[in-house]
């Protein structure tokens, strides 16, 4: 009797065993800079509003567009932290960098509040080695201004695998930034 039950579990446990994969987790870092305090900048007040991204980037699995139409999510590698908290924070932190003028926290009752949207419709691989970072974003003033913009960019990957692509993602991302950056410049006053 034991030795059925074991010829008949033995082969339940191999399966349960065998090379389970291993989940990896991949953050978007942010850049060693020194940051400009707060309490330092006068200038008016910049709160990033929201940034939404399509269902299939709010999941854990990190995106990648196999062909023109078909996208699939990993199933081992994945953010690890929510994208959507990622970007902002690097957006925010290139943004300190490039406009040292602005306030990019504060009171929100402040009548010189400008808030900042941004539409996120691609950021992942693509089937030919280059990370697609692509949305728009829509600027709001305190007097009922409104402005927008477009990005896109490809930016090559290095080389095969998940941390290239991550990196590529990262790299491309914060030109984005840096880019907004310089529109938003001359628009808040």
């Amino acid at each position: 009797m034991m030795r059925r039950c074991l010829c008949f579990l033995l082969p339940w446990l191999l399966v349960g065993c065998a090379a389970q994969p291993t989940l990896q987790y991949y953050a978007l870092s942010l850049p060693s800079q020194p940051r400009v305090s707060q309490s330092l900048r006068q200038g008016p007040l910049l709160q990033v509003q929201s940034l939404a991204l399509p269902d299939y980037l709010a999941q854990a699995g990190i995106a990648f567009q196999q062909d023109d139409i078909q996208l699939t999510l990993a199933n081992q590698a994945r953010w690890a932290e929510p994208l959507d908290r990622q970007l902002v924070a690097l957006l925010l932190a290139q943004l300190e960098q490039d406009l040292p003028q602005l306030q990019l926290q504060g009171p929100l009752e402040t009548g010189q509040q400008w808030r900042l949207n941004l539409f996120v419709d691609a950021f992942q691989g693509r089937f030919d080695g280059q990370a697609v970072i692509a949305g728009r974003w829509v600027l709001q003033g305190p007097q009922g201004q409104r402005h927008s913009g477009r990005f896109h960019q490809l930016e090559p990957l290095s080389d095969d695998g998940y941390p290239a692509l991550v990196r590529a993602l990262q790299k491309g991302w914060l030109q984005q930034a840096h880019l907004l950056a310089g529109q938003l410049q001359p628009l808040i006053r």
